[in-house]
């Protein structure tokens, strides 16, 4: 078999061969093009799909750089398949790696579940909406927040497991870790993701439950470690901390919502019984509105219609009940309002050469609800525009950075946040 060495270069060398044809055949069709617009649009996914192959060649680096695979113990795969009564499919594979090359492990898997233009897309948007601020790198916070000071890391897009040079199997805590990177592996083999992304709703609602069942088999160790030798000091990573607490606030919602409600979640259903969760894992929630509130019935899916332009969108997705609670709480509202969700949709799409709008619309359960939250928008479109005069709905503002900032209400029971480059778009989406 040749060596780690050399396949290595051969893997690079076909990478930036693919992207050299990639980048020919769209040069080809761009030749052909009958507009300058189209044309642009080609170079802008030639050169994101060569950045996609750079972060790809950069993690086989990384894994050629690594230490190899660690060997697990037969004693903790028998741990964590009697924990839920399965049997690993194939032996579980945990890679070791250096603690520094982590983070382009990390952002290689998001970017190759969310496509080349997939987080460069929801950062545009994300800033637009004003749940990050405009000097915010997404996939840079994203990474960092789970590589930096890390000892293990689940890849969900290929199944494996990741110790880091911190790692000791002798210690206590790490023993807990391995577990929980284990029970991700058993469960990703048998209720895997779907091939495509499903929305970024339903991806946290995933993240969730899965997080959280492993998360339980870390804490019921650790309990049983207490209850028998007595509780061990946890060791804390001031360098992670720093970080976290430098995030955004809705970045912080998000992350920490498979830690605490996702195992609150799965908790509740491995009490009820093991074929409970496990129903659950064959059948898992759609919605962050599901692990919220597990009890709610389901809602009826809610269409929404796509702004009045000729332009496609470059992003289509639904920030769903955990994104509008995180959202009104940036506004300074009541969290328990987000619990009136019942559907949301928001669109990035063209604005003018160079430029890009946002535009969301939420849905709630009735036209009280919907009052209250435009309030809310109407404040947010207040403080983006630095501006001190009452906002009315279907007011245009303007922001000093030559923003068009909006609230409309499409229906008695919808409102619609706009924030667009021009004035002629924002007056079409209204």
């Amino acid at each position: 078999m040749p060596a780690p060495g050399k396949i290595l270069p051969w893997l690079i060398g076909g990478a930036v061969g693919v992207g050299g044809v990639l980048q020919g055949l769209h040069w080809k069709a761009a030749a052909s093009a009958d507009s300058q617009a189209e044309m642009e649009s080609r170079l802008r996914i030639v050169i994101e799909e060569n950045e996609l192959l750079r972060r790809e060649n950069e993690s086989l680096r990384s894994l050629s750089q690594g230490g190899g695979e660690f060997a697990v113990p037969r004693e903790w795969i028998d741990h964590v398949e009697k924990e839920f009564g399965l049997a690993f499919l194939h032996g579980p594979v945990v890679h070791r790696i250096a603690g520094e090359e982590l983070r382009d492990r990390v952002a290689a898997a998001i970017e190759s579940r969310m496509g080349p233009a997939g987080i460069d897309d929801r950062q545009e948007a994300w800033r637009l909406l004003g749940w990050i601020g405009e000097d915010d790198d997404l996939l840079w916070q994203l990474t960092s927040v789970r590589a930096v000071g890390a000892r293990g890391w689940f890849d969900d897009v290929s199944g494996d497991a990741w110790v880091t040079d911190r790692f000791q199997i002798s210690e206590i805590p790490d023993q807990a870790i391995l577990l929980r990177l284990l029970s991700r592996s058993l469960l990703h083999q048998h209720f895997p993701p779907s091939p495509a992304h499903p929305g970024d709703d339903a991806a946290r609602a995933r993240e969730a439950l899965h997080h959280g069942a492993a998360a339980g088999v870390e804490s019921r160790f650790l309990t049983a470690h207490a209850r028998q030798h007595g509780f061990l000091p946890m060791q804390p990573n001031p360098e992670a901390t720093h970080l976290f607490a430098s995030l955004p606030a809705f970045i912080r919602g998000i992350i920490t919502f498979a830690s605490v409600e996702g195992k609150g979640f799965a908790d509740t259903h491995h009490l009820a019984g093991n074929e409970v969760l496990l129903d659950v894992l064959r059948n898992p929630p759609q919605t962050t509105r599901a692990v919220i509130q597990p009890a709610a019935p389901p809602l009826v899916r809610i269409d929404f219609a796509a702004p009045a332009t000729e332009e496609e969108s470059y992003l289509t997705e639904s920030a769903g009940q955990l994104g509008l609670r995180l959202w009104i709480e940036l506004a300074g509202g009541d969290p328990a309002l987000a619990a009136a969700w019942t559907g949301d949709c928001y669109r990035l799409i063209p604005d003018g050469d160079a430029s890009s709008a946002v535009v969301w619309e939420v849905a709630f359960a009735s036209a009280e609800d919907a009052v209250r939250f435009e309030s809310l928008a109407q404040s947010r479109v207040i403080a983006m525009t630095q501006s001190d005069a009452p906002v009315g709905t279907g007011d245009i503002r303007v922001s000093p950075a030559r923003r068009h900032l909006a609230v409309s209400r499409p229906s008695a029971v919808r409102v619609r946040f706009l924030n667009t480059a021009t004035a002629e778009l924002a007056r079409q989406c209204l």
